[in-house]
């Protein structure tokens, strides 16, 4: 077991993760180190005997902790890439306040070099049931996209709220992502953050499924993300918002080209501002429109823009 404090080289001042100033609180807790390359699961998980996979460090970790995972040597066969953690992964409602901070990539951005993970044979990259878990410079190749989810917050052990409340998820890539279940799919809970997040989505795919199935549902934030369109191919649906769903607000997001940017189905409430929608004529938001909203004007849209430099008109219809 090793300690953030005594990390070779300061870590904690490492732009790898973010600065020394965004961990400062986190003095005390637990870290745990992951290493595909060099690791084994027979080792005590240091910095210097790291684990081989990511699933021995989340089970090593208490409530609190944090779990740096290094970036993979690319496969000979795909230079460009890194290599791949083929694993099915799932957070226990006990490990609350858990953190996995992906080191290796492009530091503060979109982390095309962090470490990726691809599903081993279950039907989530990883499943969240613990509350107030931090995902950050990861990426999730969701492969088997038919009925894949990316990231799944489960929350089936939180029967007071329904799914996992307070999970953040920052600096994070997801490709490949299924059109049912999206790169993220948020079933319940409240108060999430997706932010800075990248979807490479096809033409069937679907970046963040906000779901109210299990309630509550209210307080989500998806911000500064960049939906994109693989080569231009407009997918199904970039964001969808369903049933009752409160308070969520999407902003600052740009959206790559789609048959619908955004559908808010049923009842849910919040406000979209400042994002941009890739079309080649001007975005509507109504019942009807690319940005589809029910005709109840339950969601606001306000200061985004579409085709080419037109605002967002949003209307009743």
């Amino acid at each position: 077991m090793g300690y953030i404090t005594n990390f070779p080289d300061g870590i904690m001042a490492s732009p790898l993760i973010g600065g020394g100033s965004e961990y400062a609180g986190w003095f005390g807790t637990n870290a745990w180190f992951v290493d595909g390359d060099n690791g084994n699961d027979l080792n005590p998980g240091t910095s210097t005997e790291p684990f081989a996979t990511i699933q021995a460090g989340i089970n090593a970790a208490g409530s609190q902790d944090t779990v740096f995972i290094r970036t993979l040597a690319p496969d000979a066969t795909d230079l460009s890439e890194p290599g791949t953690y083929e694993e099915d992964l799932t957070i226990a409602v006990a490990k609350h306040g858990l953190k996995l901070i992906g080191v290796g990539g492009t530091q503060n951005l979109q982390p095309f070099g962090g470490p990726k993970i691809k599903n081993a044979t279950a039907a989530a990259l990883l499943t969240i049931n613990a509350s107030n878990v931090l995902i950050k410079g990861l990426q999730f190749n969701c492969t088997r996209n038919s009925g894949t989810y990316g990231i799944l917050t489960d929350g089936t052990d939180l029967a007071a709220s329904g799914g996992s409340v307070g999970l953040q998820v920052i600096d994070c890539y997801f490709k490949n992502c299924s059109a049912t279940y999206g790169g993220i799919y948020l079933e319940g809970g409240y108060a999430s953050l997706i932010s800075r997040c990248t979807f490479h989505l096809g033409t069937n795919g679907m970046g963040v499924y906000i779901d109210s199935n299990a309630t509550p549902s209210n307080g989500h934030t998806v911000e500064y993300c960049n939906f994109k369109s693989n080569n231009g191919a407009a997918v199904a649906k970039h964001l969808y918002i369903r049933g009752g769903a409160e308070d969520v607000t999407v902003h600052g997001c740009t959206f790559g080209e789609a048959t619908a940017f955004i559908v808010a189905a049923g009842s849910p409430s919040g406000l979209i501002s400042n994002c941009y929608f890739a079309d080649t004529v001007a975005t509507l938001a109504n019942s009807t429109g690319k940005v589809t909203i029910p005709a109840t004007q339950t969601m606001q849209c306000t200061g985004c823009w579409g085709g080419v430099s037109l605002a967002v008109i949003q209307s009743a219809a």
